[in-house]
């Protein structure tokens, strides 16, 4: 299968006069979080929501091009298995597609997704054997920030929200806590809460509503439901409880690419002043590798 056959057309883009400000609203708009940058009919590069959180300040005035990553490319004809492998190796949520030099679509996560079916055999595949079993939630009763945070952390764009019980009662999206917090800064920024403090806002109050699958959910099944209600997450759920998690990640690995020797695994979202969160990551790293070493024949070394 090739690369044309699931990439998407005619692709958003921005300038590199373009501001913070403008590319922000634009992929809240369209809910696309990564876009190449171009320069008259030249590719620039990609802009990317994950890079943008992992700055501490920007200025809304500033030029996006400040904030452009590299990134490989590939031809139409490429075969898909190629894009898969790049978006693993990358981290990348997307890759540019050229023919002849010029930029005819972009291929996603979310494109290889919605076709997993037809791009590997997932008929006997159930969630249990790909979910995370050590799912990251908020609290209903948790501020945004928080959900913020762990978003950030597990560089999602969506995060499934609890009742105390553990039980799932929503989902929350990164869209709609940026639509506050800039809200807030704004505010602040202009002198219009004074002196007074931001208001604490419940992520409840955000939240969507819920959205799972049980852990003997089929793959054709779970990837139609995250189309459908435009997810990059699912819950898993049991009697109501969250005991596990799928995202995007867990789908791509799906597909076998070329073999190599190790395991990498990908921490994205920290940096040097993140102190606290490195041991979290490593945690992280450290169960799903004794997780990965129940399920293989791999040890860990």
């Amino acid at each position: 299968m090739k690369v044309s056959e699931l990439m998407t057309t005619d692709p958003i883009t921005v300038s590199i006069e373009d501001t913070f400000s403008k590319v922000m609203s634009k992929m809240n708009e369209t809910g696309i979080h990564q876009l190449p940058v171009m320069d008259g009919d030249r590719y620039a590069g990609m802009i990317t929501y994950s890079d943008l959180l992992k700055k501490r300040s920007i200025q809304v005035k500033s030029k996006i091009s400040n904030y452009t990553i590299s990134t490989p490319t590939l031809d139409a004809d490429d075969d898909v298995l190629e894009a898969v492998r790049l978006i693993k190796d990358t981290g990348l949520s997307a890759i540019p597609v050229f023919q002849k030099g010029k930029l005819v679509g972009i291929i996603s996560r979310t494109d290889i997704i919605k076709n997993l079916p037809q791009i590997v055999d997932v008929k006997d595949v159930r969630i249990f054997q790909i979910m995370s079993s050590d799912p990251v939630y908020v609290y209903e009763d948790d501020g945004i920030e928080e959900a913020f945070d762990s978003m950030r952390m597990l560089n999602e764009v969506e995060i499934p929200v609890a009742s105390r019980d553990d039980k799932l009662s929503g989902i929350i999206r990164l869209n709609s806590i940026l639509n506050i917090l800039y809200r807030q800064k704004e505010k602040i920024k202009y002198g219009g809460y004074g002196e007074k403090e931001p208001i604490n806002i419940a992520c409840k109050s955000l939240m969507d509503p819920p959205v799972s699958v049980d852990r003997y959910a089929g793959i054709e099944e779970t990837v139609k439901l995250m189309m459908q209600y435009s997810l990059h997450i699912m819950p898993v759920t049991d009697s109501g409880k969250i005991v596990g998690i799928v995202d995007f990640s867990d789908l791509i690995n799906m597909i076998k690419t070329e073999s190599k020797e190790g395991i990498l695994i990908e921490i994205s979202g920290l940096d040097i002043y993140d102190e606290d969160l490195y041991d979290i990551a490593f945690e992280l790293s450290q169960r799903f590798l004794e997780k990965f070493s129940r399920m293989t024949d791999v040890s860990q070394g």
